[in-house]
């Protein structure tokens, strides 16, 4: 991600540098050679002995100021490329020194998610054990359903951010490969899914690939993340589709913004803030893809949102 940073950062100080340089260089070579006039034609005075005649003289002046056009551009060429070696060599080592305190700070981030992850497990399992202790009277049965569903979705957040900070340590793996009807494993995601969406989701399938050896349980988690997500932002209908190792989940609603879509795969990233969620599961889902090598992407457009998934 930094070095992507970096590398944008340098690119776009070496496309000013070269335009800037195009720019005058180019103007250089108009008002010297292009505005410059032509030379007049050549008159010998009387009595001067000359062994060139007029034309002859045109055309060596013609030749010349040629020649020092080319030594010209030449001379500009030389300059400008050292130059630009010389603003690469600074943008890099700036570009440095700028991302440095981003990079830190990101690393900090990292090192407190995964120690507050930690942290906020165990407390969180002592609750839920007393929770369950206790006798509750029947009619207020309904409080502690209340407490216990919030549990639940603190042990999720919990969980996502141990995950994430797994993730950036590097220490989480695939899990086992093994032979998956894609097909087969859509639908039945298709039925868990129905009852938290008071719309329609259709399947459809293009050209089919009865099996697929992949990561199971990476694939089934991001196909959970991408029917969760589907659920919270669609309105009235989700489309899975799957073509061969494409697949894709569309649900209607509101188009995502151009600067939106190219955020929503970070992490505590939410295009509505009205939505319940923390943020997580498409940081999460991207980082699956990476993980196994697929390849994750989101369009937007007529109030329709696609993500894709393209198993490689």
């Amino acid at each position: 991600m930094f070095k992507k940073l970096r590398n944008k950062i340098i690119i776009i100080t070496m496309t000013i540098t070269t335009a800037v340089l195009l720019l005058a260089g180019g103007s250089i070579m108009f008002f010297t050679s292009t505005i410059r006039p032509e030379p007049k034609p050549f008159m010998n005075p009387i009595n001067f002995d000359s062994p060139f005649t007029p034309q002859e003289v045109k055309e060596y002046i013609k030749n010349d100021r040629k020649e020092g056009d080319t030594q010209l551009l030449g001379t500009l060429l030389t300059v400008g490329i050292s130059i630009e070696l010389i603003v690469f060599l600074i943008s890099y080592y700036l570009s440095k020194k700028i991302v440095e305190p981003v990079k830190d700070s990101y690393e900090k981030q990292k090192l407190f998610i995964a120690n507050a992850s930690h942290e906020l497990k165990t407390p969180l399992a002592v609750i839920e054990a007393n929770i369950e202790a206790l006798d509750v009277k029947k009619e207020n049965k309904k409080w502690k359903d209340n407490i216990e569903n919030e549990i639940n979705h603190a042990n999720k957040l919990v969980l996502d951010l141990l995950k994430l900070a797994k993730m950036d340590a590097g220490n989480i793996e695939k899990s086992p490969i093994s032979k998956v009807d894609l097909e087969k494993e859509l639908k039945n995601r298709i039925e868990i899914f129905k009852p938290k969406f008071s719309g329609k989701i259709n399947f459809k399938s293009g050209e089919k690939m009865t099996s697929y050896s992949l990561p199971k349980q990476d694939f089934l988690e991001a196909l959970d993340i991408l029917l969760d997500n589907a659920t919270k932002y669609g309105e009235k209908k989700i489309t899975v589709s799957l073509d061969k190792n494409n697949i894709s989940v569309e649900n209607d609603g509101a188009t995502i913004k151009k600067n939106d879509l190219e955020k929503v795969f970070d992490r505590f990233y939410q295009t509505d803030k009205t939505k319940e969620g923390s943020g997580l599961g498409l940081a999460i889902l991207k980082a699956i893809c990476e993980i196994n090598g697929w390849n994750v992407s989101c369009e937007s457009k007529n109030k329709k949102t696609k993500f894709i998934i393209s198993l490689h």
